[in-house]
């Protein structure tokens, strides 16, 4: 993972995703994209962890109904 340090953000680069963290005066920004076709963009409140858990959690079921999720 790539991690560069702005004054009022952090960006994180891996495996062609961004995200990126900003501090607002209101609380965070949290902007998340896949590098070449654009992504999502939530303010504090949002909790990014129930998003992350249903990525994995239908992950895990498509693969045992035989969706091929990797496209391999």
């Amino acid at each position: 993972m790539n991690t560069i340090i702005f004054a009022s953000s952090i960006r994180y680069e891996s495996n062609g995703w961004r995200v990126t963290v900003e501090s607002l005066a209101s609380g965070s920004r949290f902007i998340i994209e896949s590098i070449n076709t654009g992504g999502f963009e939530f303010e504090s409140g949002t909790n990014l962890d129930q998003l992350a858990a249903l990525i994995v959690d239908a992950k895990a079921d498509a693969i045992s109904r035989g969706i091929n999720w990797s496209g391999n």
